[in-house]
């Protein structure tokens, strides 16, 4: 009986161990699963921290964006209080080629106003205004109308306009704004164009456009400078006036090979040692050459421009259309010069050649010579050596417009008449001054 209660409570005792260690295995566990929730908890915590952040963070953007909406449409009210306060702008619309049944009864204004974007404050931006009078759309297009007063200015333009084709893309073509200001420059002079460069950078590109600049005229200046050529050649004009100038023959010869383009020259008063710069086979093809009183040029100087040396006896003057020598020391050498080398000459200035006789004209007006059927124009006023017997010679000029005979001594009012008279066989012919004879049909 001792040794089963010993063996008894030698289970029992095993019994309690083995409770023990249960006991200690789930307490092991649940401070496992204490400390797992402990970091899940964490672990949330820090999850809703992130969200938090982010939530924040969206806030912040949405109340700026809700500031720059916010601001934005407090700028627009601003803008259109200003708009409301001012007088309102007539329609802003730039326009390069407009139909005249869509601007029948239309204006177009050119001002100048102040930038509103922050630059210099003496800046000034150019705007093209056009004001169009209201009509009324049709079924099947738009007729014109009469011309009508301009409607009183709106904020805006008529939506109906702005939907036709030709208003719809308007602007936005390239170079269309440099050719809407190119035709508005056109009717300005040459210093009001000076004016204009000042304005900004495009005006200052688009008024040395060379369409503007077709001629340019420096006559009586006292001295050409550098800066005067540069803009010459820049500008690449067709007319050239340098009469009575002090130009030299270095810049005069930088200038011809620098104007390919160039049609009409005119140098009167200049001297032959800057005239001979022409005398070149790098002269442009002209198509008017004025020496008129140039210093120093006779025949064998007129030879030297005619047939330059090193032109394989072709002249850089056979396009010539219009050649004046009034006041020139000249012969009949000279006028054969002509006949063989100017197959175009219509305009031919002899005023004032004490050289040029009856003889001369009879050259002029030969059987066989170009300048017989080319003439329109002759200029022999002053020539005293020339009689009434020239008259005879110049019926033969078939195309003749214009006669000038004034101041000729040798010429009598009596013959002048009478020449009209055969003339206006074929056309009619008047003395408009004393021995000056036009064509009038």
């Amino acid at each position: 009986m001792q040794r089963r209660r010993e063996e008894t409570d030698d289970d029992d005792d095993d019994d309690d161990e083995d409770d023990d260690d249960e006991d200690e295995d789930e307490e092991s566990e649940d401070g496992q699963r204490r400390e797992g929730r402990v970091h899940r908890r964490r672990g949330r915590a820090e999850d809703d921290d992130d969200d938090e952040d982010d939530e924040e963070d969206s806030d912040e953007r949405d109340l700026d964006a809700g500031e720059e909406e916010l601001e934005e449409m407090t700028e627009d009210g601003d803008g259109e209080e200003n708009q409301s306060d001012s007088d309102p702008d007539p329609p802003v619309l730039l326009v390069s080629d407009l139909s005249d049944d869509l601007l029948n009864g239309s204006y177009l204004t050119v001002t100048l106003q102040r930038p509103k974007a922050k630059r210099d404050p003496g800046s000034i931006v150019p705007k093209l205004e056009a004001a169009v009078s209201a009509r009324a759309p049709q079924a099947q297009g738009y007729s014109s109308v009469s011309p009508t007063p301009p409607p009183p200015a709106s904020s805006c333009s008529p939506p109906w306009l702005l939907s036709l084709p030709s208003f719809r893309d308007v602007g936005n073509e390239p170079g269309c704004e440099k050719e809407v200001w190119v035709s508005v420059f056109r009717y300005l002079t040459r210093a009001e164009l000076c004016v204009c460069m000042t304005v900004c950078k495009s005006w200052y590109k688009w008024s040395c456009d060379k369409r503007l600049w077709t001629r340019i005229d420096l006559s009586r200046c006292r001295s050409v400078s550098p800066q005067a050529l540069s803009g010459i050649i820049k500008r690449q004009p067709v007319t050239l006036d340098l009469s009575w100038t002090s130009i030299s023959k270095k810049q005069l010869t930088w200038l011809i090979n620098r104007l390919p383009g160039l049609k009409d020259l005119i140098v009167s008063g200049c001297s032959w040692s800057s005239i001979s710069a022409l005398s070149s086979p790098s002269c442009p093809l002209l198509r008017t050459l004025d020496l008129r009183w140039a210093e120093g040029v006779k025949d064998s100087q007129i030879r030297d421009l005619i047939t330059p040396p090193g032109c394989d006896n072709r002249s850089k003057l056979r396009n010539m259309q219009s050649f004046r020598l009034a006041g020139l020391e000249i012969s009949d050498s000279t006028l054969r010069l002509i006949i063989r080398h100017m197959p175009l000459l219509a305009r031919l200035d002899l005023a004032h050649c004490r050289g040029i006789t009856d003889q001369s004209v009879n050259l002029l007006t030969a059987v066989g010579s170009s300048t017989r059927n080319t003439l329109t124009e002759i200029n022999l006023a002053g020539c005293n050596k020339l009689t009434d017997g020239c008259l005879l010679f110049l019926k033969r000029v078939s195309s003749l417009t214009l006669l000038d005979l004034r101041g000729c001594k040798g010429v009598t009012r009596r013959a002048c008449e009478s020449f009209i008279s055969e003339l206006s066989i074929n056309a009619l012919f008047c003395l408009s001054e004393d021995k000056l004879v036009q064509r009038i049909s």
